[in-house]
Order: C-alpha cells, then structure tokens, then sequence
C-alpha cells in the first residue's frame, strides 16, 4: 500500500484501505530519526518510538469503529497472540543520554489482524471489504516527548523524520462462509489510590460475544506489575471478571502472567540491567503490565463469553498506586455475528 509519513506532532493522517477481496491483515512497520537533549534520569517507554503513533483506528461506512489501538500495546498484543515479539530495532533509543542530530533511526513492526490468530478457522473472522461504501486507516500521531517516560528529565525529543510503512494482505477465493465481524477497543481508568475493589465496566447486550480481554498496567509511562503486586507469599493481588454473583475469572494477577507465558509460548528473559540478562540459565520473565485473558484456548469460537442475556459485565481488582500517574487499560475483543455469507 506504501507509507504515510510524519505529519508533525498531534496531527492525524487518512488514507483508505482497499477493499476488493477478504482482508487478512495489515502489517506495520515504522520507521523513525529521532534526536534528544541529555537527561539525567528515566529512559524510553516500553517498545519506542512506538508511541509516535498515538492511535490506529480503521473505520468503515464512515462511522463504524472495527479496530482502535495504540501502536505500542498492538506490538505487544501481537507478542501474545503469535508467540513471537514483532520486529524491534531501537536499543539506540535505550538510556537517558543526549543523541544529536541526524540522530537514531529506529524500527518497530506490528501488525493488525482480522484473520484470528489461535482460532480453528481463521477465515471466519475475515473483512468483508467488498461488502463496505468505505475503509480508512486514521493514524494519529504523537509528539517526539511521548517516547521518553515521565521521570526522564531532558528538555526535548526530536522526530526528524518517521514513516509509516502499511502493507494489505488480502484472500482471493474466499467462497461461502458464514463470517463474524471482529472489533477491538479499549477504555482506561486512573488509579488514584490503594484499592480493593477497583471496577472497570464494560460494554455488554445482545450478540455481543468476547474472545478476549487484554489487562495492561502503567505507571508513570511504564509498564509495571507493581499496581497489581505479588511476591508469592504475603502480597497476592487478585483480579476478578463478573456478572451480578456470576464470577467467570478469579485469579492471582501474576499467575495469569505465568499462565499466558505457557499458553502463548512467550520468551522473555531477564530484563535489561541485570546479569542475568546476558543467559536463560535461572531466569525467565512473565510479560511486564500485561494480562490476557483468553476465552477460547481451544481455539473455537463457541467458547467465547456471550454477554446477551448478561445485566452487566465488570473487572475488579485489588490495586496498589506506586506512581504519580497510574493506569489500567483494558483491551477487549467484541465478536459480533454476520447474517449472511461472504462471496468472493
């Protein structure tokens, strides 16, 4: 499809998809310079320069949101759902020092999905394109700042220049299956102080049917385990998902971290700073500030959580405030039934 470059800071980019056959995936890769003052303290944010694109949101008709995103927790998301971290390239970006100008380049890929991944049959979640007035990719754009996090103390962070490269994989042939259509959104809700009971609401009615729910925890522009704590023995913060009295997940926060670590064949070693870093022999991580829940680890779709004759659908969660900028964002997956079948 070709790139869509820098714009400048806070600015929005349009550009339509095609929409002749199926639509797989788009695939992302973006490509930056950037130049900083020196700092004496913190670093980049997790996968920068990610958050120069602030957003990803395709809409179709002009006025149905199918996916909303930041690019940063899409490259993670990816790493959870394929069991492999996209493309980075940005150890340049690492630390707090100045780099001048005609600075780093730095890579970082993701990729958005309507074929879904761990499914049985893919296919059935294809985009229907043909059967659409209009597809646009709306990108909105960060600032050079919003790499760094918040106790990073330079005095600027320079794009000089970044590109959005877009690719569209589609299928020809597709002939007779009954398809769903597959939106992902998200909300987020501040954490202003130690709680127990710490609820997000969120969307129910009929025919709308979850595959997942993606926990993510922030604090001060960093992903951190640290809102929702657990040392194994006195300190085990807990998440729970439920409806009225009915309870569908009740759960140690990191458990379901070790858990996702086997289900989707992560590797994360020992993070960066520590000895242990340099081998695998004695340490081996859980994805820091994130937590998936996966209602359909068969991979059938019938297994899904049906929120039709639900009153209500709530997370609660027993939660700490380490920082000055707290954050539980939550990223769900609606599945929603299509009434006739694709022809291409």
């Amino acid at each position: 499809m070709g790139c869509v470059n820098w714009p400048g800071e806070n600015q929005t980019s349009t550009i339509p998809i095609p929409r002749n056959y199926p639509l797989v995936a788009l695939e992302f890769e973006l490509v930056a310079t950037i130049a900083r003052a020196a700092g004496t303290v913190g670093g980049p944010k997790d996968s920068a320069p990610a958050q120069l694109v602030r957003s990803l949101e395709l809409i179709a008709n002009g006025q149905d949101t199918l996916k909303r995103m930041p690019y940063e927790t899409l490259h993670r998301k990816n790493e959870l759902q394929f069991g492999t971290r996209p493309r980075i390239y940005s150890e340049a970006l690492n630390g707090f020092a100045a780099i001048a100008a005609n600075g780093e380049t730095a890579k970082v890929a993701a990729r958005l999905s309507f074929a879904m991944p761990r499914a049985i049959r893919e296919i059935e979640s294809l985009l229907d394109t043909a059967a659409l007035s209009s597809l646009d990719l709306v990108t909105t754009w960060g600032a050079g700042m919003d790499i760094m996090n918040d106790t990073w103390d330079g005095a600027s962070v320079t794009v000089e220049d970044a590109k959005l490269h877009i690719t569209a994989i589609e299928y020809i042939g597709v002939v007779g299956w009954n398809m769903v259509v597959w939106k992902e959104n998200w909300k987020r809700q501040e954490v202003v102080g130690v709680d127990n009971a710490f609820q997000v609401k969120l969307p129910y009615g009929a025919n709308l049917a979850y595959r997942s729910i993606l926990v993510k925890t922030h604090s001060d522009g960093d992903q951190v385990d640290t809102i929702l704590p657990y040392n194994g023995l006195a300190i085990l913060n807990k998440m729970r998902l439920q409806s009225g009295t009915e309870v569908y997940l009740y759960e140690i926060a990191q458990l379901l971290q070790v858990q996702n670590r086997l289900q989707f064949g992560l590797s994360v070693p020992e993070r960066t700073g520590s000895v242990a870093a340099m081998n695998h022999r004695l340490q081996e991580l859980v994805l820091e500030g994130y937590y998936y829940i996966d209602f359909c680890r068969d991979g059938r779709l019938t297994e899904m959580l049906d929120t039709t004759m639900l009153s209500d659908l709530e997370m609660v969660f027993e939660v700490a405030n380490p920082g000055a900028a707290d954050y539980i964002e939550l990223y769900y997956d609606h599945v929603l039934p299509l009434a006739k079948k694709i022809k291409a």
